[in-house]
């Protein structure tokens, strides 16, 4: 804003120490009389100071808010006391804005491509943090933003570039000759910013053909375009058609060729008019392609060449030694983690390219600027307004006055984002002085109150449809609440459960769930009625233990008169008190589709018969898997390996309950086998009655098809339940062997699997199967 010079009338014959009798404004449209007296020093009363009023005109400049401020003095009533008037001309503040003449538009589409909100209180004031953006005239604005709670301050400037954004919003879809007005609607304290659009002639693109590209498909160079052409699979009919936003493509084009070592590469474009549509020629001269002769390091003394190279250069060689600007960033990064590895976050990398045009060779040096180790300062955390400051110090890897290594600032980020209570954090190192530097923990919150409702699919609960209400960080303290109703055909979930975190302000976790159960097999019901209490630890970073206890009433009924006699056994009501413990290791990135990292699961539950327990046995198993991404070729393929080995026996005379028994086959376990078809049938019934003992492989890998959200899938399972070692021979062994499809949606991810058997078995003789889950992956 380009600010007046002051004007200070001051007239004579009034002595510096009198009193001032009344502050008088004048000329404020948009922000009220009291506001601007709270801003000012001087106050009815107090003495009468030149100075002070000097500096109470500079702060009201400081704040940005007005365009003009002058200041007179009159002594209307002849008693030496004098009057301060204030004369001033304030910029709107704005509570709404507001679109007219938008027909190709809806407000909220305009809304999303300004970015900006349009109703009051949709916008919030930024808070800023001592010793970042902190400033006298940043500070006096943001006083005056949070007393108007009105909405926020827009200069003439800032509407006016609205206005021109809105026109480019129009040009950039396809219209010609668009017109955009505003005018301002006031009100005391507040206004109405309303634009007027006159809206124009929209063109589209017929269609785009690319000329002279050898090396790259038409498809590959039409993705890098945000111009598109008509296609009716993707319901766009008559895209927009703007020459800025074609004179913005061929230069990614052209950007791209020479990332890709074509230097000497020339795009150009043609528009060809058809009526009320434009087809659009992209000419490419590709010329030759440039090699990458050597990349040389300096400045390094302490890490290796080969250290920081690793194999990028082995992979460009494999790809044809071009020079590839991916190539050489991706070095420049990898020496900076390396550096940020051992606490040198203020590494630097210099670039320096040498071409040799009649070689058509590339050279390039990189100097490294080593720097110092850095350490941490404070730890400051913005974005919490309701997690309190502990909840998220105690995840901290890195704490103050240590080394600032950045293997501890990314695991700080990814315990807090598993929390799940936040959309996003971010964890940013703040240059202050020397080597101690501060960490600046941005979060931004998410609703932890959730209403959720939903529907779960396999073959063991079949269609059930839940409603939850999650309260997760209650309180701000990190605890979780939660009440859920799940309902289906086969299957019923009923639980209320709290986790109390920091237990006893120990890293332990107190987990309490009260629940009842039940689930309809094909020849039983089981119902599963009681609660249970379990303590959880963290044992070092990757390591977690917990133990803890359930007492319930069991019943197993509606048993089918053709069931198997140890079906049979199980009918009528008991009581199970059981004692568990649970071992695990989790280095995975991510708990829902793992990239890279590894899960180790040790279980061991006992039934025993303290008080009143009817059940008596003792359960082990052990679950492994190891994730690994494809880094030789970045194919983005994910390989996953997966094994379980568990037994389970009664003692004093009881058997084992049939639900706690291993069926192995089905959805979770070897695919293409029934559920429990992949272990032992009952010879009269052939139905599963499940295994005292279970070994489980499997082996999958999946490719991404697109960002992340849709994989193919191959896999092959392998493995066999069965009630003693001795039959685990490899002639006994079941396998499943297929292909299928992962989607991971907003709500649920979904799998499906056709999976093929290698052989049939009694009760289960069909070749193949699908498997179709909706709600968790195996």
């Amino acid at each position: 804003m380009k600010k007046e010079f002051l004007t200070l009338a001051l007239f004579l014959g009034v002595a510096n120490a009198a009193e001032i009798e009344k502050i008088i404004i004048k000329g404020n449209k948009y922000i009220p009389d009291e506001l601007i007296r709270g801003l000012l020093s001087v106050r009815k009363g107090s003495e009468f100071s030149l100075e002070r009023i000097r500096k109470d005109i500079r702060k009201l400049y400081r704040t940005g808010l007005f365009t003009k401020v002058e200041a007179y003095e009159e002594d209307q009533n002849k008693n030496g006391k004098p009057e301060v008037i204030l004369v001033v001309e304030d910029l709107p503040v704005i509570y709404k804005i507001e679109f007219e003449g938008n027909e190709e538009f809806s407000d909220d589409d305009l809304k999303e491509y300004l970015g900006i909100e349009t109703e009051l209180g949709e916008v919030e004031v930024e808070e800023t943090i001592e010793g970042y953006t902190s400033s006298p005239a940043i500070e006096e604005r943001l006083a005056v933003m949070k007393q108007l709670k009105l909405g926020r301050i827009l200069t003439f400037q800032e509407i006016e570039s609205l206005r021109r954004r809105i026109e480019e919003v129009y040009k950039r879809h396809g219209f010609v000759g668009t017109k955009v007005e505003y005018k301002l609607i006031p009100k005391k304290g507040a206004s109405k910013l309303v634009f007027v659009i006159h809206e124009g002639k929209k063109i589209y693109t017929s269609d785009i053909e690319i000329e002279g590209n050898k090396h790259f498909s038409d498809r590959k160079l039409k993705g890098l375009m945000e111009l598109k052409e008509p296609n009716i699979f993707l319901f766009r009919l008559h895209p927009a058609f703007s020459e800025e936003t074609l004179k913005e493509d061929v230069k990614k084009i052209e950007e791209f060729y020479k990332n890709e070592g074509f230097l000497e590469v020339e795009v150009s474009y043609e528009v060809k008019e058809e009526g009320p549509a434009r087809k659009v020629i992209v000419k490419v001269k590709e010329g030759p392609r440039y090699k990458l002769k050597e990349i040389k390091i300096e400045g390094n003394t302490l890490f290796a060449y080969s250290e920081l190279v690793d194999n990028i250069l082995k992979k460009n060689e494999r790809k044809g030694r071009y020079f590839r600007r991916e190539v050489i960033e991706k070095i420049k990064n990898r020496i900076r983690e390396k550096y940020a590895e051992i606490g040198f976050l203020n590494t630097s990398v210099e670039e320096r390219v040498n071409v040799n045009p009649e070689k058509k060779e590339v050279s390039v040096l990189l100097k490294i600027i080593e720097g110092k180790p850095v350490y941490v300062k404070k730890i400051k955390i913005k974005g919490n307004y309701e997690t309190r400051d502990y909840v998220i110090r105690r995840e901290m890897r890195v704490q103050e006055n240590e080394l600032a290594l950045k293997k501890g600032i990314e695991r700080s980020k990814t315990r807090i984002m598993n929390l799940g209570y936040y959309e996003d954090v971010q964890i940013e190192p703040v240059p202050r002085r020397d080597a101690w530097w501060d960490l600046l923990v941005k979060i931004r919150e998410r609703f932890t109150g959730q209403f959720s409702v939903g529907l779960s699919y396999n073959e063991v609960t079949g269609l059930a449809g839940f409603i939850e209400l999650r309260k997760g960080n209650f309180r701000g303290t990190g605890d979780i609440a939660g009440i859920s109703v799940s309902y289906g055909s086969l299957y019923r979930n009923n639980a209320i459960s709290y986790t109390r975190k920091w237990f006893l302000k120990k890293p332990v976790d107190l987990d309490l769930s009260a629940f009842d159960r039940r689930i309809e097999y094909d020849t039983y019901t089981v119902e599963r009625t009681g609660f249970s209490v379990a303590l959880s630890k963290e044992l070092s970073e990757y390591w977690r233990a917990s133990i803890g206890t359930s007492i319930q009433r069991v019943k197993y009924s509606d048993i089918d008169p053709e069931a198997s006699t140890y079906v049979k056994e199980q009918a009528g009501r008991r009581d199970s008190r059981k004692i568990f413990f649970t071992l695990t290791r989790d280095t995975r990135d991510y708990y829902l589709l793992p990239t890279k990292g590894s899960l180790f699961v040790f279980r061991n539950s006992v039934g025993v018969g303290l008080l009143g327990g009817d059940e008596k046995f003792y359960k082990f198993e052990v679950e492994g898997a190891k994730y690994f991404s494809d880094t030789y070729f970045d194919t983005g393929i994910i390989l996953s390996l997966k094994g379980e080995v568990g037994f389970v026996e009664g003692y004093g005379g009881k058997k084992v309950p049939i639900d706690e028994r291993f069926f192995v086959g089905g959805d979770f376990s070897i695919r293409g086998y029934e559920y429990g078809y992949a272990g032992p049938v009952d010879p009269n019934t052939l139905d599963p009655i499940g295994a005292k003992k279970k070994v489980i492989t499997s082996l999958e890998l999946m490719y991404p098809v697109f960002k992340k959200m849709l994989y193919f899938a191959g896999f092959f399972d392998y493995g066999l339940g069965a009630d003693k070692w001795s039959d685990f021979k490899l002639s006994n062994f079941r396998g499943g062997y297929g292909i299928g499809v992962r989607i991971i949606t907003p709500f649920a991810p979904i799998r499906i699997d056709w999976a093929f058997k290698t052989k049939t078995v009694p009760g289960d003789t069909n070749r193949s199967r699908i498997h179709f889950v909706l709600g968790t992956f195996f």
